[in-house]
């Protein structure tokens, strides 16, 4: 049983340097140090359609730190608080260690990345909006359109969805986006 404490004592110090590492350290390189599993697992391994939107992945440092640091513990309380054995404290020090690293990531994400705004321009941002034509749009040809969407101006080439020709100055409905060419009518 002894072993099995030094072992939670040791993980609850490498969880603790690695957070203050993490602290002082993190702004100083690139890498982030997230796993990007296939199939995402809350990150950003597959592929979306959804652009503008941040997402922390579920094996982030801050989620690995906190499991590391709460299964070891989860692990000293379990063997040392309530005398269990070691593979109940093992079990308690997992159990533990999950629910205090999932707290840890959504408590995050809420906190801390859901309140930034994005002023990235979506899809469903532009479908619906009145646009005007800058560039005249010709029957079966391409033109360009300009709307404010984000709180900003933003042009795009457009094609008339109904094949009609669109003179410069017209107001039109966008209804679609195939491709970065969106689909407007009058």
């Amino acid at each position: 049983m002894d072993t099995l404490n030094c072992f939670y004592f040791a993980l609850i110090g490498v969880g603790v340097l690695y957070a203050v590492s993490i602290f002082i350290f993190g702004e100083l390189h690139d890498f982030s140090g997230a796993l990007h599993l296939p199939g995402d697992f809350g990150g950003h391994g597959a592929p979306s359609l959804d652009h503008g939107e941040v997402r922390i992945p579920a094996l982030s440092p801050i989620t690995v730190a906190s499991f590391v640091t709460a299964f070891g513990a989860f692990g000293i309380i379990g063997a040392q608080g309530f005398n269990l054995s070691s593979g109940a404290s093992a079990l308690a020090a997992g159990a533990g260690g999950f629910v205090v690293a999932a707290i840890a990531h959504f408590a995050f994400g809420y906190f801390l990345i859901a309140p930034q705004g994005s002023s990235e321009v979506t899809q469903q941002d532009i479908i619906g909006a009145t646009a005007e034509v800058t560039m005249p749009i010709a029957a079966k040809g391409l033109g360009e359109v300009t709307l404010i969407a984000q709180g900003g101006r933003v042009t795009y080439p457009a094609r008339s969805q109904d094949g009609v020709p669109l003179v410069r100055g017209a107001t039109v409905v966008v209804v679609d986006m195939v491709g970065g060419v969106v689909l407007v009518r009058e």
